[in-house]
């Protein structure tokens, strides 16, 4: 899994007959009130990613940590951008970024040697669009996305293929190239928090290009920003219907409305926190109202928005 710096980490990874020069690649770090896991971050990608261009966006910069990273760091770019949603975060870095290949990760992923040598290595397909690692926990488990993700990790690990094509990847690690994101675009920012990597695989496939998960393992602490806040289930629910209205026929949304209003009406009463009910009361007031439109978050990810639900 996660091992200890290497000795004499290389500037580039040969991969068969494929040499990665990292000079073609931009990373945008997305941040949020984690420097001490922003400082590994960048010490990783500045040993195994070395020549590539490094950008951190920072969406809440409020103590003295980005002197430090600026003293220890001279050669990344810091961006600061509201702390509206991950994928307008994320598009500021995409933004940003103008090499043949550019990724958008979380300040919480540690890659390793060969990360981005072997995403960058099928990336080079021209079919396929977009690419990601498989998670592991700190624990030393796949990281949960869910029924369908474990059995692409697991087919993956079976597979004598470097990559499996999937319906969608992770967002804490997703790269793809320059060319690609002029045509699809970036991510969708209405989708405040959740679900917005989802979307991009999807629009990313109807465009015709292949998501493919990549056979390299990385560390993904996950959850180091994110508060325990009603709102992120809140929005987490409303961020998977919106999915729903933009793709699915509408005799499928019925029965995603119907099978979270059932669930809903369970926790909203049984939930053993008593946070988690309140959550279960809004997203089921949400979804009988057919109320998808407005977000429970404000102006930033840190605000409530009054408009929410209100009659």
């Amino acid at each position: 899994m996660v091992h200890k710096l290497a000795d004499n980490p290389p500037d580039c990874v040969k991969l068969g007959l494929i040499v990665t020069e990292f000079s073609d690649l931009s990373i945008a770090v997305i941040h949020h009130k984690t420097p001490q896991l922003l400082y590994d971050c960048l010490t990783r990608l500045s040993h195994y990613a070395d020549g590539a261009k490094l950008l951190v966006v920072d969406t809440d910069s409020r103590d003295d940590s980005e002197v430090m990273l600026r003293r220890d760091f001279p050669q990344v770019r810091f961006i600061h951008a509201a702390n509206h949603s991950m994928a307008q975060a994320a598009n500021v870095g995409l933004k940003a970024g103008q090499t043949r290949f550019i990724a958008h990760m979380n300040a919480d992923v540690m890659i390793e040697t060969e990360t981005f040598g072997k995403l960058l290595e099928v990336l080079s397909s021209s079919k396929v669009g977009l690419v990601g690692p498989r998670c592991f926990t700190p624990e030393g488990n796949w990281q949960d996305q869910g029924l369908p993700y474990r059995l692409h990790y697991a087919l993956l690990e079976h597979l004598s293929k470097a990559s499996l094509a999937v319906p969608w990847l992770a967002g804490c690690l997703q790269v793809t190239r320059r060319d690609v994101l002029k045509r699809v675009g970036g991510l969708n920012a209405s989708l405040r928090f959740y679900n917005e990597d989802i979307e991009w695989c999807w629009r990313m496939r109807h465009a015709g290009y292949a998501c493919h998960l990549v056979k390299t393992d990385l560390l993904h602490i996950g959850g180091s920003s994110t508060p325990g806040d009603k709102r992120f289930l809140i929005e987490g629910f409303r961020g998977g219907y919106m999915l729903s209205k933009m793709y699915r026929p509408r005799w499928l949304r019925q029965l995603h409305r119907l099978a979270v209003l059932s669930t809903a009406a369970w926790q909203r009463r049984f939930a053993t926190e008593a946070q988690e009910r309140e959550a279960y009361k809004q997203i089921y007031e949400m979804f009988r109202r057919n109320r998808f439109d407005i977000s429970p978050f404000g102006e930033t990810l840190t605000t409530s928005n009054p408009e929410f639900l209100a009659d």
